[in-house]
């Protein structure tokens, strides 16, 4: 999406050094923009105010606890916008950039956190792309996880998320001679697997005999949430 900016932790709760392993990246509309450049610069006088001589010696008082106060005032105004949405983002470092994979590589690894639906939208999920895969690839994918599924018939689509960056696989197993393959595959479903991952269990699953193989229907059918939520859902379903 072209001019659409962000906020990117570098630093603190939210970043990859913090609670989780990847940067979060949090979308915001054009018009906040104003209350964020605010926030930006409150948080970076803060900053520079720690490296102040007195702050260094405990002599906060007075006028010196302004910076700080600039600082959560600032913090506070973007949560009220639902900018920020939890007490972990005050204690992180963030940076302001467009929101291009090019500008974010350098962020890399993240997780994009739309609030607004600023992607979520009919037109954005047409930026969804069908990815070829040969069926030799297809194959080597489940045989590396435990599955010989070379001899058998296979229909299949791959989608690519170009937002979460995520290679999702709807495929249909059927008439394999391979007695585990038969066990693990049902010849009668379509299946849905996250290919970005060394889990070969399934996410979701639906009757072959009504299924629609177009694309509109495909991304309709890929998780919406974001990485985590709905990676922790698909653990619970396959323990």
């Amino acid at each position: 999406m072209i001019g659409q900016l962000c906020l990117v932790s570098t630093s603190g709760d939210m970043s990859s050094r913090g609670m989780g392993t990847k940067n979060t990246i949090y979308l915001f509309p054009s018009e906040y923009k104003k209350q964020v450049d605010n926030f930006l610069k409150a948080q970076l006088n803060y900053h520079l105010h720690t490296y102040n001589e007195n702050w260094l010696k405990g002599n906060y008082k007075g006028s010196s606890k302004i910076p700080y106060k600039r600082y959560s005032e600032s913090y506070f105004v973007l949560k009220d916008l639902n900018v920020f949405t939890c007490k972990y983002d005050f204690r992180t470092s963030w940076d302001l950039s467009l929101f291009d994979e090019g500008e974010l590589q350098q962020y890399e690894p993240y997780r994009v956190e739309d609030n607004f639906n600023i992607l979520k939208n009919k037109e954005k999920r047409k930026d969804f792309k069908i990815k070829k895969l040969s069926n030799e690839t297809v194959c080597n994918w489940f045989g590396d996880r435990g599955y010989d599924i070379n001899d058998a018939k296979l229909t299949y689509k791959t989608i690519y998320d170009p937002y979460e960056r995520n290679d999702w696989i709807f495929i249909n197993v059927a008439n394999s001679s391979n007695y585990y393959t038969q066990d693990s595959f049902d010849k009668n479903e379509v299946e849905l697997f996250y290919l970005n991952t060394n889990n070969p269990e399934p996410y979701d699953a639906w009757k072959k005999k009504s299924f629609k193989w177009d694309k509109k229907n495909l991304v309709n059918l890929i998780p919406k949430e974001d990485n985590d939520k709905w990676y922790e859902k698909f653990n619970k379903l396959n323990d």
